[in-house]
């Protein structure tokens, strides 16, 4: 009987061990699985990031360039169709008209 009990005991560590390895191997395998999947989230942040940098940098050009007389003057000709006093402007009488 002690034999018996002895075989039990040694089985049933040996399946607590096999059990712990098993459960070990398969938390490991699931962090490293979500660890590559945070990686990757990490990656497209960082290059929105930099888009947004980018795009903040344009910006903070472009709020310099608008209060200048150079922007004024761009704008006068582009959306008004003002000239300076000293331009001279030409008229192509054989270009068509929008309609």
């Amino acid at each position: 009987m002690k034999i018996l009990f002895k075989v039990l005991k040694r089985v049933f560590v040996l399946i607590f061990v096999i059990a712990f390895f098993v459960y070990s191997a398969t938390t490991v395998f699931k962090q490293q699985m979500i660890l590559r999947q945070v990686k990757a989230q990490q990656r497209e942040v960082i290059v929105q990031i930099e888009k947004i940098k980018k795009e903040n940098e344009y910006l903070k050009r472009l709020a310099q360039y608008v209060g200048t007389k150079d922007y004024i003057q761009q704008v006068a000709r582009e959306k008004l169709g003002l000239v300076g006093k000293d331009e001279i402007v030409f008229i192509d009488k054989n270009k068509k008209k929008k309609e």
